[in-house]
């Protein structure tokens, strides 16, 4: 076969759009993972609509917001905790005992089945008051909406360790749910690695910063490790739209009552804290619609909300690894370890 200067020229072309095709599957993957966007966007949208009266506790709201997790995880074939999505508590009271319900579900480990990593949100809210429905579309739709998206990716690839996938009732009652699932899984506590708390993660129209605090974490983390994942999260800070930042205020956003917020008991890890499970707990901190009828899906900030699930999710994603010992961050953001040097 005789090789002509234009036959050289057809394969030089051809080696050169090589990189333009795999840029093209990139763009062709982004598109599906864009159709998931708006799924986790449709359930938030769903959850904080007055069908679910607020959420409240204990109430018609709480049952019919159970009845969708459940169906949702169903669909989702994101088999149940211990043989049940269901798993009730009390709170006793002076004139009555009400019941809690925390959905549980789980997706095993492919290295490491007996192991956990928890993620948590609360899915109850405040109700109605004075024939107002408080939607809790940020408080905390968000953040529940979110672990059904994380249900949905991690069902197709679960991680290394197995994860619990914990949606809790009663955080706006003293934490009850959070810990009630403490007690009540006493037996595997010393294996549960880390929680992921997920609390108020979508904000209002003007959120530009997603807050965290984190304890524990030397705990399961090498120190090389722990100073890839510091690296990790610096790089969120200034490459994504939530501009991720370490610490809360502790003044109350505009227009809210709340003046100082020990954010350590803010939400459900204060509970994993208490026993001494490391944790990170992801928010947005209070705003103007904190705890108000205008906490709706139309005053959250959407484009914030899927950049937030997604650098999550990564973190994520990372921390499973490198509590192996793994060294991956040049695997979730792949120029990162050149800008290192």
């Amino acid at each position: 076969m005789t090789i002509t200067p234009f036959k050289i020229l057809l394969i030089l072309i051809t080696i050169l759009q090589l990189p333009l095709v795999s840029s093209a599957s990139a763009l062709l993957s982004s598109s599906i993972v864009n159709e998931d966007d708006l799924s986790v966007l449709e359930h938030l949208k769903i959850l904080s609509s007055n069908e679910f009266l607020g959420r409240k506790f204990a109430s018609q709201g709480s049952i019919k917001s159970q009845t969708y997790l459940v169906s949702t995880l169903c669909a989702l074939k994101v088999q149940a905790f211990k043989n049940k999505y269901r798993h009730t508590f009390t709170q006793p009271g002076f004139f009555q005992t009400k019941q809690g319900t925390n959905i549980i579900a789980y997706i095993p480990g492919t290295q490491h089945v007996n192991k956990y990593i928890v993620l948590s949100a609360h899915y109850d809210h405040l109700g109605t008051k004075r024939n107002t429905v408080y939607n809790g579309a940020d408080d905390n739709a968000s953040g529940t909406s979110a672990l059904l998206h994380y249900a949905k990716l991690l069902a197709k690839k679960p991680l290394k360790h197995s994860v619990i996938l914990l949606f809790t009732d009663g955080e706006e009652v003293n934490l009850l749910g959070a810990k009630a699932f403490i007690t009540q899984q006493k037996n595997i506590l010393s294996n549960i690695k880390l929680n992921i708390n997920l609390d108020m993660i979508a904000g209002s129209k003007r959120i530009k910063k997603l807050h965290f605090i984190s304890r524990g974490l030397p705990q399961i983390l090498s120190t090389q490790s722990l100073g890839e994942l510091i690296k990790l999260q610096a790089h969120f800070k200034t490459n994504s739209s939530a501009h991720l930042k370490a610490g809360f205020s502790n003044r109350g956003g505009a227009g809210t009552s709340l003046k100082r917020t020990n954010w350590l008991m803010a939400s459900d890890h204060g509970v994993f804290n208490k026993a001494a499970v490391p944790f990170i707990y992801f928010g947005v901190g209070t705003h103007k619609n904190y705890h108000s009828e205008f906490d709706d899906f139309v005053n959250i900030n959407q484009n914030f909300y899927l950049a937030a699930i997604d650098i999550i999710f990564k973190q994520l994603i990372y921390i499973d690894t490198a509590m192996n010992k793994e060294s991956i961050v040049e695997s979730v953001i792949p120029s990162l370890k050149k800008t290192q040097r």
